[in-house]
């Protein structure tokens, strides 16, 4: 079906119609969708303006800059069942009729949804979502996509020059990969590199005719908005394991909160509920308001908006809740086209006939029959009149948005009426302005407006309330107690002690993030139950992030400039916190001041300790993970490498610098001059009690040694350092696996003595003596110090309730040691004293404590 686009709001509309159906613009001047190639023109060109404006147009603004990086994309994979039976009866030329405009229609989809259409191969088609820009539904975009495409597949049949039975098997799948220009002097394309890749075309190939497979985590994604059913585990192509499939069934009816309720309740917000509670409250009296609700991606305003939405429909009001949608900018109306959808009781599975009948009958019943022409043309759907169709745009639009005042007004006479328009930063310009004819209604009728919407509509908020009276309510991060209390009713049972904090730290009190983040701890192991309480499990990656985080922060990072965009890059290689005459010493940027700026306002770093202290930190840790993670690791190490070269001239190598200069000489690779710093850098934490920040500085020092066998002489004094860290803090397990390790290769006394202390510290009393008598009959020991020897023996049988062994071990060590007079027998006759003491012989003791 041949197509025309509006010129005023984008909307396409069926050859032959005169006015928009979407805006009520003229077709008078509209420019048509790009007709298919002649022979003579070049196909690549014409179908590359179907493919993505938004997209196309960043890729060609890059002028080929687009750096490599990691990016988390959702790749569809269709492929076109039936040419080959077409190919056997049809001529070159007529099946070429048949797949220019199928081809061609498939990939009009992608461009809608901002997709890029990375290849043709034939019959297939491969779009990406997510490079090279991100959305924070991409995935969504995707499978809205394949919809599309089967319903527009089987339309196109109907409408080809020949006879053709063709179907569409779809794979989706997303993950990692690396988006790159590659090519030649003579061709260049961006593509992306990775196994997701791989495997949507593998659920491709294992999809049956008219179906799409999803991967797992495109499921997770998703799963807010789509229907699925398993299909079990598929064995793939080259896949060792099989892989765990879905069928996309199709759109959920009514959205649900992303994970459920998950046992959480609304926290924190007890001021924000009394504030907008006062609004409905009046309501009952006939008199409306406007409530606009602010904040950040995941702050809350949906959980905050359920609240309030069951508040309403205590008191007995009515609640009509519509969503913009971040590819809606140029769909005219799209917000209020739902509203009337939902009014009238409207299935997008519907018949043309059956939804017209649906939304009479609705205007009907609302007394404003006078609206269904209109309501009608802005649906696509019969019974608009001539009087309606022969408007002019001007005079088309006055008459829906009188429609829109009469149908809302009408039904609030029934009931109180609140119209909460969700994600109202991407408002259409035609429907903000709807609004604001709206919100002029609310002093006087019992009609209250609700609008959720993050900062950057601040001024757009502004403007559709006018002079009118609004509660406006600002939603911060949830403090500290208010994250331990979310963690709680996440959480059946107790957490480890400083959990919460570190969530906090983490997700800076932001509720989507600290939800999907326990989630993720959940599902991948990390998080887990022990005796009734959860603790985090070793060897969890605390820097990891959740797919659904990243594909948000992500795709407001693709919101920058490139400049800005890799300022933020650097600043994220340097740290949480961030020297700003650091990161100007690093990126050379002409522009830096500006840059961090625009990075302040848009929210992704603040000013710590107050602007123009030079000092800035990440607004979330998680902001500073996605855009660390962005970089290839060949690209991180170089900005590391740089980062401390810089930093050791700017600061030089003191102890308050050690910490910066060993984290990042060890992420940039440089060998021995790392070890050094990380080496000092674990004395001096140690010193400082940090001991926990003092094994990851050795155990990185430990991993750069066994790198090099240049220095591996330095392995076994970084390993029992490391090994007696780990024995401090109690991780036995580990302080025995490397005690071992030393002993087997030198035969340190301090390796011996480590094993015994550990037993002796478990409480395995034989193990730690059977261990020291096993030390002192090797002949590798003869003539070393064995004094810390003798003290474990003696410490293990005193433990074990052998005092009188235990005094014989000690006197037998002092003997041993001649006539020293150092710590270490200091420390025996000590011992020995003690022991005497309890065995009843004060008078040895007191000695023995003297002479100590």
């Amino acid at each position: 079906m041949a197509i025309w686009t509006c010129q005023s709001c984008g909307g396409e509309n069926p050859e032959g119609t005169r006015f928009c159906g979407h805006c009520g613009a003229s077709a008078e001047g509209a420019q048509s969708a790009p007709a298919l190639a002649e022979p003579e023109q070049d196909v690549t060109e014409t179908l590359r303006s179907f493919v993505a404006g938004p997209v196309a147009e960043r890729l060609i603004e890059a002028g080929g800059d687009i750096p490599e990086e990691r990016r988390l994309i959702t790749a569809l994979f269709a492929d076109i069942s039936g040419f080959t039976s077409l190919a056997d009866r049809l001529d070159p030329e007529q099946l070429l009729e048949v797949i220019d405009p199928v081809v061609a229609g498939l990939s009009s989809i992608v461009g809608r949804y901002e997709g890029y259409v990375e290849k043709f191969a034939g019959d297939a088609l491969l779009a990406l979502f997510g490079a090279p820009v991100t959305h924070e539904d991409d995935a969504t975009r995707a499978l809205i996509v394949a919809l599309e495409m089967h319903a527009e597949l089987e339309q196109l049949c109907s409408e080809l020059p020949y006879e053709a039975e063709l179907t569409l098997h779809v794979g989706v799948n997303s993950g990692h990969g690396v988006a790159r220009i590659i090519g030649s002097e003579t061709r260049m394309d961006y593509s992306v590199l990775g196994d997701s890749v791989i495997l949507a075309q593998r659920f491709e190939s294992a999809a049956p005719s008219g179906e799409t497979y999803v991967g797992e985590l495109t499921k997770k994604l998703t799963d807010d908005m789509f229907e699925f059913e398993s299909v079990g585990d598929l064995t793939l192509k080259g896949k060792a394991e099989p892989v765990p499939a879905w069928r996309l069934l199709g759109r959920r009816t009514t959205r649900v909160l992303r994970g459920g309720d998950g046992g959480a309740v609304l926290v924190g917000r007890d001021r924000e509920l009394a504030a907008i509670s006062d609004v409905l409250d009046a309501l009952n009296g006939g008199r409306g308001g406007i409530v606009t609700v602010v904040g950040e991606p995941g702050v809350g305003k949906s959980r905050l908006s359920g609240a309030v939405e069951a508040r309403a429909e205590r008191l007995g009001l009515r609640w009509l809740h519509t969503r913009c949608l971040s590819y809606g900018a140029s769909l005219a109306y799209w917000p209020y086209a739902e509203l009337v959808r939902s009014l009238a009781g409207i299935g997008s599975e519907d018949e043309p006939e059956q939804s017209q009948r649906r939304l009479a009958d609705m205007l009907e019943r609302a007394g404003s029959g006078t609206a269904v022409p209109f309501f009608a043309r802005l649906l696509g759907l019969p019974g608009v009149s001539e009087k309606v169709a022969g408007l002019n745009a001007e005079a088309f639009r006055r008459g829906l948005h009188g429609a829109f005042a009469t149908t809302l007004l009408e039904v609030s006479k029934e009931r109180p009426l609140v119209v909460a328009i969700e994600d109202a930063h991407w408002l259409d310009g035609s429907s903000a302005a709807l609004t604001r004819e709206l919100a002029q209604l609310c002093e006087r009728e019992p009609l209250a407006l609700y609008l959720i919407a993050r900062p950057e509509a601040s001024l757009a908020l502004d403007e559709i309330a006018g002079d009118s009276p609004r509660r406006a309510i600002a939603l911060e991060p949830l403090d500290e107690e208010g994250v331990a209390a979310l963690v709680g009713s996440l959480l059946a049972g107790d957490v480890e002690e400083g959990f919460p904090g570190l969530v906090r730290e983490r997700t800076a009190g932001n509720p989507l993030f600290v939800e999907e983040l326990l989630r993720s701890l959940q599902e991948t192991g990390a998080l887990a139950r022990q005796n009734g309480s959860w603790h985090t499990q070793r060897g969890w990656d605390a820097e990891a992030v959740p797919p659904t985080i990243e594909e948000l922060l992500a795709s407001r990072i693709d919101l920058l400039s490139r400049n800005d965009a890799s300022i933020l890059q650097t600043a994220s290689v340097i740290g949480r916190r961030v020297q700003v005459d650091l990161l100007e010493a690093v990126t050379n940027a002409p522009d830096l001041d500006g840059a961090l700026k625009r990075l302040v306002a848009a929210g992704f770093l603040d000013p710590l300790d107050g602007e123009g202290s030079g000092r800035l930190l990440f607004h979330h840790a998680l902001v500073q993970d996605v855009a660390y993670s962005r970089l290839l690791r060949r690209k991180r190490r170089d900005v590391h490498r740089q980062v401390a070269e810089v930093a050791e001239a700017m600061y030089g190598a003191g102890d308050e610098i050690i910490d910066l200069l060993a984290r990042h000489l060890y992420l940039g690779e440089a060998g021995a001059k790392a070890i050094d710093y990380l080496v000092r850098a674990g004395e001096r934490s140690k010193a400082l009690y940090a001991n926990d920040e003092a094994i990851v500085q050795l155990t990185r020092a430990a991993e750069v040694v066994r790198a090099d066998d240049d220095v591996a002489a330095r392995l076994p004094a970084i390993l029992l350092d490391l090994a007696d860290l780990h024995e401090l803090v109690g991780d036995y397990e580990e302080a025995l696996e490397l005690y071992a390790e030393v002993r087997a290769v030198t035969h340190d006394v301090r390796a011996w003595r480590g094993l015994a202390s550990v037993h002796r510290r478990r409480g395995e009393y034989e193990q730690a003596l059977a261990v020291i008598d096993e030390a002192i009959a090797a002949d590798e020991l003869r003539g070393q110090d064995l004094a810390p020897l003798w003290l474990q023996a003696g410490w293990s049988l005193a433990l074990s309730g052998r005092l009188d062994q235990a005094i014989d071990v000690f006197q037998a060590g002092l003997e041993a040691l001649g006539p020293r007079t150092d710590s270490v027998v200091g420390q025996l006759l000590a011992e020995l004293a003690r022991n005497e003491g309890l065995a009843g012989r004060p008078e040895d003791a007191l000695a023995h404590l003297l002479q100590a």
